[in-house]
């Protein structure tokens, strides 16, 4: 999920939606999406191997990530049709059983049972989550991208790195990924300050979410990855954020929950 604002009253969102673009409405907060059609559909087994799962058909809120269910299949009980933001229409499928439930673009779905997970197992000693070298990692894939733009890198900053730690927090409390908290504020502006973050005339922010059976993951490169090039549902939002040649200064922030087994991201840029 991420999200760009410019002050003077440029506003821009997209999910792991961003740009430039002058008087966009934030799609994370207010969203832009249009349910055109609802229907109830004979339940029928699907299972995927990537893909963004929304809470509701206006895709406000990302709940799940398909690729943490690779032995999993998904019984699809309703089909939406949908208008976006960029008016294109969309399908998307609604799981209705099982843990991961929610609405998911039907071109990520096959139909049939998920295969079973093997059974053998491996003798392995636990790993640690290490965030330095997970934004390290995720840092190292974001600025090669950028360099082959002709951008110049961005820098680690601090105090926005302390600020993205406590927004992974906060997504970690509510078991999801959101700019805003309960009462429609945006988490940026109000937690900011706290972190010595002022003045900037420009800023964004990506957040993403990630399932796991152990740690020993790079996180990093796979944020960075589901970002840069795996971004069409959020119109190249966080691409654009992250490629964006006035953005300079970037805080990666992790939060391992470990009750869910998820792990969490925020990126947040400024000038």
């Amino acid at each position: 999920m991420s999200l760009k604002k410019r002050f003077m009253g440029l506003l821009v969102v997209a999910l792991a939606v961003g740009g430039m673009t002058t008087g966009a409405v934030p799609a994370s907060a207010k969203t832009t999406v249009k349910v055109l059609k609802t229907t109830k559909v004979h339940a029928k087994a699907y299972h995927a191997k990537k893909g963004k799962i929304y809470r509701n058909a206006k895709l406000t809120k990302v709940v799940h990530n398909a690729k943490n269910y690779p032995h999993t299949t998904f019984m699809v009980t309703k089909h939406a049709t949908i208008r976006k933001a960029n008016h294109k229409k969309a399908v998307y499928y609604y799981i209705g059983r099982g843990k991961a439930k929610g609405w998911i673009w039907h071109g990520y779905l096959t139909a049939g049972k998920a295969a079973k997970k093997s059974t053998t197992t491996t003798s392995k000693k636990a790993a640690k989550f290490v965030a330095e070298k997970q934004s390290q990692s995720f840092l190292a894939v974001v600025n090669q991208e950028r360099a082959k733009l002709g951008t110049a890198p961005l820098t680690l900053n601090d105090q926005l790195t302390n600020l993205a730690n406590q927004r992974a927090k906060d997504d970690g409390a509510i078991n999801g990924l959101s700019h805003t908290d309960a009462q429609g504020q945006l988490f940026f502006e109000k937690e900011a300050p706290s972190f010595g973050v002022t003045g900037e005339s420009m800023w964004s922010e990506c957040l993403y979410l990630s399932g796991y059976t152990d740690l020993d993951f790079d996180f990093g490169k796979d944020a960075a990855d589901q970002y840069l090039y795996h971004d069409a549902d959020s119109d190249w939002g966080h691409r654009k954020n992250l490629i964006d040649p006035d953005a300079t200064q970037i805080g990666i922030g992790w939060y391992v929950k470990t009750a869910t087994k998820t792990v969490y991201n925020a990126i947040d840029q400024t000038n």
